[in-house]
């Protein structure tokens, strides 16, 4: 809404339009009234209008002085003159100043003034548009440049044009670096589009750049949330183009983490020629592993690593999935974090390849997540298929330990929530000890000891809170789970049989095909051919 300020020395003046007028029903609030020039003027210091109601004789400060004074802070600031002088001299120096309306008080009416209100308003209306079209061009333009570098560069890689080579100084050395958005998978959730996120880092980058090397650093996105930086090198003893750079980098961070609340790790190359530039690219390209283990936000330079043996990774899986299900359990996340702080320390000192990692992460969060679908009221919206998605989406050990500290957050407290409202105590703890114990041989008289309670009054009390009894809710979520490993897994029916605690795989297969209608084997043969089994 549109502010309008009112000043005039004679009061029943001002005291009539402002009363008279309809301010709200034209879209109009009145800001203030003021007695003479100079009261508005420091007002509007403070609180600028956007329509202007002045009189020309006033004390301290006359209207065309007052006009000239706020012109000055607001070039389209709209102007109606009111006065009881109609001389050309008064005229004239309004046109100057930019006044489009001029009204004389012996003949002034509301109607009159709404007039000019309303043509004012319209012109305001004007302006914001012209701009709003202004900005968007500008926005379009750099969008487009940003988006032909972009094609450019992966041409340039892919080895099918250098035309990009053309933005670059021939003569001159180039520093590359390579950069990462952090945590990319939830940052594009603020935003419209994966365009609109990599333009406002692009935007904000190439102002920052600008303010100390315009037209020298070219930055180009790659994919995503991924992209590269060139830096000129000068051969100067007096000059550190690497500390320079360093500084640059740092700012950058600042301002990403300020306007957009984005983190952002840089990896520095080696200064190169132009005809060079491509295979640093590529070099910086392949350095997965050493980005894989780059903490947020970080700046560190490029170096040459190596990876452990696939199969060593694997001797920790094991022992890292059961700290972490009994850490949950437990319902202590805390454990769970520590537990799951000490995995990423391993994977961090034996430097693992990420898509060994990863292959041991997905391992971990899947049996987790089959074990708790063993509990009442696990509510997960997770398949195995977009758990995998997930999980390779993410760029280093940093945002998986994120994502699944996350996960796990929310499944600790929706879960215990809906357990505690729906289940006493000893039956929610008596369910967290079969999905924590579903390779062994389960007794009713075990657990019934486990929680302190006689055996008989914990069969009673399960059957009245599950309605099932603990024998037949245990070879439920036995076979539950047998079906998950069915899914997921190469295992043998034998391998799956013995996870599960039986001695018998004749009975085990009986007691599968009485509850799912098929074998083991055919179960697994219709999952994996796509049909829907119950």
């Amino acid at each position: 809404m549109y502010k309008v300020m009112l000043v005039d020395d004679d009061y029943p003046t001002v005291e009539f339009l402002a009363k008279e007028i309809n301010w709200g029903k034209l879209g109009l609030e009145l800001l203030s009234t003021h007695e003479n020039g100079l009261q508005a003027y420091h007002f509007a210091k403070k609180k600028m209008p956007d329509i202007l109601i002045t009189d020309i004789g006033m004390p301290k400060m006359n209207g065309l002085e007052l006009i000239k004074a706020l012109k000055k802070r607001r070039p389209n600031l709209q102007v109606a003159l009111i006065s009881c002088h109609n001389e050309f001299s008064y005229a004239q120096q309004a046109i100057k100043l930019g006044v489009k309306d001029y009204l004389l008080k012996e003949s002034l009416n509301p109607e009159d003034m709404e007039e000019v209100l309303i043509t004012s308003k319209k012109r305001l209306e004007n302006d914001s548009l012209q701009v709003v079209e202004v900005k968007q061009l500008r926005h379009k333009v750099k969008m487009n440049i940003d988006m032909e570098n972009q094609q450019l560069l992966g041409q340039l890689v892919q080895g099918s044009s250098n035309k990009i080579l053309e933005n670059f100084d021939a003569s001159a050395s180039y520093i590359p670096v390579y950069f990462l958005v952090n945590d990319y998978y939830q940052m594009k959730k603020n935003y419209h589009s994966d365009d609109t996120l990599q333009f406002a880092i692009y935007n904000v980058m190439k102002e920052v750049i600008e303010r100390t090397f315009p037209n020298n650093v070219l930055i180009v996105h790659y994919k995503q949330n991924k992209g590269f930086l060139f830096y000129p090198h000068q051969l100067s003893i007096k000059y550190d183009s690497f500390g320079s750079l360093r500084d640059l980098l740092q700012e950058l961070q600042q301002a990403l983490n300020h306007y957009l609340m984005i983190q952002v790790s840089f990896l520095i190359g080696d200064k190169c020629t132009v005809p060079a530039i491509k295979q640093e690219i590529i070099t910086l390209l392949n350095s997965e592993q050493q980005m894989f283990f780059t903490p947020n936000n970080s700046i560190v330079p490029l170096e040459v690593t190596s990876s452990n043996d696939r199969q060593e990774i694997f001797h920790y899986y094991q022992d890292a999935a059961n700290d972490l299900k009994k850490a949950l359990f437990q319902g202590d996340i805390l454990v769970f974090k520590k537990k799951l702080s000490a995995w990423i320390d391993i994977c961090l000192s034996k430097q693992y390849s990420p898509k060994i990692v990863k292959e041991g992460f997905l391992k971990i969060i899947v049996d987790v997540n089959m074990q708790l679908r063993t509990i009442p009221y696990f509510q997960s919206g997770y398949r195995v298929e977009s758990i995998q998605e997930e999980v390779f989406q993410l760029d280093t050990i940093y945002e998986m330990k994120g994502w699944l500290i996350n996960y796990m957050e929310k499944w600790l407290h929706e879960t215990s929530k809906r357990l505690k409202d729906h289940y006493h105590k000893d039956v929610v703890n008596a369910c967290y000890y079969v999905a924590e114990n579903m390779e062994k041989k389960l007794s009713l008289d075990e657990v019934a000891a486990y929680l302190y309670l006689n055996a008989s009054y914990f069969s009673r009390l399960f059957k009245k809170e599950m309605q099932i009894t603990f024998v037949e809710y245990v070879k439920q979520r036995k076979i539950d789970r047998a079906k998950e490993l069915l899914e997921v897994s190469d295992d043998s029916v034998g391998q799956i049989c013995e996870q599960l605690g039986y001695d018998n795989q004749s009975y085990f297969i009986k007691i599968f095909k009485k509850q799912v209608g098929c074998t083991p084997l055919e179960y697994r043969g219709r999952i994996w051919n796509g049909v829907k089994v119950k």
